[in-house]
């Protein structure tokens, strides 16, 4: 249906239950924009506050999330400066921040794009995980993105009963897979086995030990290096990360009714028993002893 069309977009009331769920979505579109064409092509498919100044410089009330997928422009925020699109490039808008982005008049652009708010992405903003100083995100022309936008084509097309909740986890889905496509686009060669190293020799010394300096070492790289260099791969520090490791050990050690709480600590060098009940209840939500009783690890 895509091919036949040059523009779709759908606009939505507000849904109460999704509004509960924590993210909605506003609305979607779609628009294939030929070179030398005016931008937005058909203004009045579009509400006055989202069609006037885009290409000027325009303050929203909502996320949005658009994907380029052919042809070359500009896009601007108050918040990041000016950068180049080209295909595969998405770029986020985020509410009260000017912004204005339009295609390049040689090329024109094909675009897709959704609009959404809650709680639940607010979080998201203010816990760091999106940015307003880094609204860009290069991930190529990724099936798998069109094919969730295309989902959420059909959800807005069809309108059937829960559509707007349905949507919301839609757009979790498609943040969820820019973030991680983006992530590991910006992965080297080099840092990808630099990881991969990292990740052995933790798992090599759960029971051992190792410092974080140990595994830079290792890797031939310094401290700040690795610290830098896992933390955008993996998302944790190297400490955090074999942290999680040991307690997934710790998981698999309580399952044995043989073995007690004192002996795990040990085992997985925590400094005593009562430090290493502490954090485990601090992860997990229960106390080693609560975990065995609860059957958890069988889960």
């Amino acid at each position: 249906m895509r091919d036949a069309e040059q523009w779709f977009s759908s606009y939505l009331p507000l849904n109460e239950e999704a509004r509960r769920w924590g993210i909605y979505c506003h609305d979607v579109g779609y628009t294939k924009v030929a070179a030398g064409a005016p931008y937005p092509p058909v203004p009045d498919a579009h509400p006055s506050e989202f069609a006037d100044a885009v290409a000027t410089g325009r303050t929203i009330r909502e996320f949005q999330l658009v994907y380029i997928t052919d042809g070359e422009g500009t896009f601007w925020s108050q918040a990041s400066g000016t950068a180049p699109v080209v295909p595969g490039t998405v770029f986020l808008v985020f509410p009260g921040v000017e912004h204005a982005y339009h295609p390049d008049s040689r090329t024109g652009w094909t675009e897709q794009w959704i609009g959404f708010d809650g709680e639940y992405p607010v979080r998201l903003r203010d816990n760091g995980i999106l940015q307003p100083s880094q609204p860009i995100f290069t991930i190529g022309v990724h099936e798998e993105v069109v094919g969730r936008f295309d989902e959420a084509f059909s959800l807005c097309r069809a309108q059937a009963p829960g559509f707007q909740v349905r949507l919301g986890a839609t757009v979790l889905q498609i943040l969820a897979t820019v973030q991680s496509l983006h992530r590991y686009a910006r992965q080297t060669d080099s840092a990808d086995t630099t990881i991969r190293r990292a990740r052995a020799l933790m798992n090599e010394r759960l029971e051992a030990g190792v410092s974080v300096e140990e595994i830079a070492d290792r890797c031939r790289l310094s401290y700040g290096q690795l610290l830098r260099t896992f933390t955008r791969y993996t998302g944790l520090t190297p400490y955090q990360y074999f942290l999680q490791l040991r307690i997934h050990r710790a998981k698999e050690l309580l399952g044995d009714p043989e073995i007690q709480v004192k002996e795990v600590a040990a085992r997985l060098r925590f400094d005593n028993q009562y430090y290493f009940a502490r954090l485990f209840r601090r992860k997990t939500g229960y106390s080693p002893s609560e975990w065995r009783d609860r059957g958890a690890p069988h889960r």
